[in-house]
């Protein structure tokens, strides 16, 4: 475990993504922070991890919550098709809230296959595929979801090269924001995820690392 204090929880992101690392769990981030880390803005602290149903995969997840002290907030609901979603709080840490989605094993065996990996220091984080979050994003057909899709879409043909317009200011902040480390991203959450628990927003510092891609198959062991 990389927290200083057992049931403390994870203070940053760094330390939640090693505790799994070291844990052996098998996980793609999902949601709202897989969207910044693929490159585009979004200000929203919460985790949210799609999981190997595999039992003993579960187990090895909810030994590691338990020893952070994350209490599951609920039963576990309905999400995508053949999918449940259990949510799990922190009274403590700034990451306070993680989305666990236990995915069917096909499902999970599908979006590891599309998947992308990126670099924080020495951990590698597992992360779903921009294609497959897109169609995550379009298909929860919600306002928030459809610009998610729609900045994903922004974000592609920015990197196909295509210039846009100058007015486009979403554009933009897109462009910009993409050009961020992997670490610099994270640490813009953290400090939302502080302050919105009352804590000032500045953590311990983070080494900066760039970001490198990797397809799922090429992941260090």
């Amino acid at each position: 475990m990389t927290s200083s204090d057992a049931g403390a929880g994870p203070s940053t992101h760094y330390e939640l993504f090693a505790g799994l690392r070291d844990s052996g769990v098998t996980y793609l981030l999902t949601g709202a922070t897989a969207l910044v880390l693929h490159g585009v803005p979004r200000l929203t602290p919460d985790i949210d991890l799609a999981v190997d149903p595999r039992p003993a995969n579960l187990e090895r997840l909810e030994r590691l919550l338990a020893a952070w002290g994350y209490g599951e907030a609920g039963v576990a609901m309905p999400a995508a098709a053949g999918a449940t979603l259990a949510r799990y709080r922190h009274p403590r840490s700034a990451l306070d809230e993680l989305d666990i989605v236990r995915a069917t094993p096909g499902d999970f065996s599908r979006l590891q296959r599309g998947s992308t990996v990126v670099d924080l220091v020495d951990v590698a984080i597992a992360l779903v595929g921009a294609a497959d979050l897109r169609a995550i994003k379009a298909g929860a057909d919600t306002d928030a979801g459809r610009e998610d899709a729609a900045g994903l879409d922004v974000l592609a043909s920015i990197r196909t090269g295509e210039a846009g317009s100058a007015a486009d200011t979403r554009r933009e902040q897109i462009r910009k924001f993409s050009r961020w480390s992997v670490a610099a991203r994270l640490d813009w959450l953290l400090a939302a995820a502080r302050l919105r628990k009352g804590l000032s927003p500045e953590a311990k510092p983070m080494t900066r690392g760039l970001v490198r891609r990797r397809p799922w198959t090429q992941r260090r062991g």
